[in-house]
């Protein structure tokens, strides 16, 4: 998911990713994933500590020979933390409005993968064909 989306906070990995667990379990998940190099974070003090996640060029790497990622360009990401830092904004931003159209496709009953689809890809594929816009 992060290697997709490229940084979001432990509540957005957690919506993306298993929204029906406590967030305590998310946590844990992400620790781990940090103990074994896949993932790296940084802090936001201005933001009440929040806690920033992103992927290791190792756990891009990694990620990258998943079935789900192979065959695809694997995206650009900031795997060093003065990066992550400047780029947060922007990137939390472009990972709120993915899990934007990720809850919107669960409430409707037509989610695929979480992180399946960052942008709106599977949606506006599906309203071309039925002659939509979007």
């Amino acid at each position: 998911m992060l290697v997709q989306y490229r940084m979001a906070t432990t509540e957005q990995v957690h919506l993306v990713c298993s929204p029906g667990v406590r967030i305590e379990q998310t946590r844990r998940r992400l620790v781990k994933l940090r103990g074994e190099g896949l993932l790296d974070r940084v802090t936001l003090p201005q933001a009440g500590r929040t806690l920033v996640w992103f992927p290791t060029s190792y756990g891009v790497q990694v990620a990258s020979a998943w079935p789900e990622l192979r065959g695809r360009r694997a995206p650009r990401t900031v795997s060093d933390r003065t990066a992550v830092r400047l780029r947060v904004g922007h990137g939390l931003t472009v990972t709120e409005t993915g899990l934007a159209f990720l809850q919107d496709a669960r409430a409707r009953g037509d989610a695929g993968e979480p992180g399946a689809a960052p942008g709106a890809d599977r949606a506006v594929q599906r309203a071309r064909r039925h002659g939509r816009d979007h």
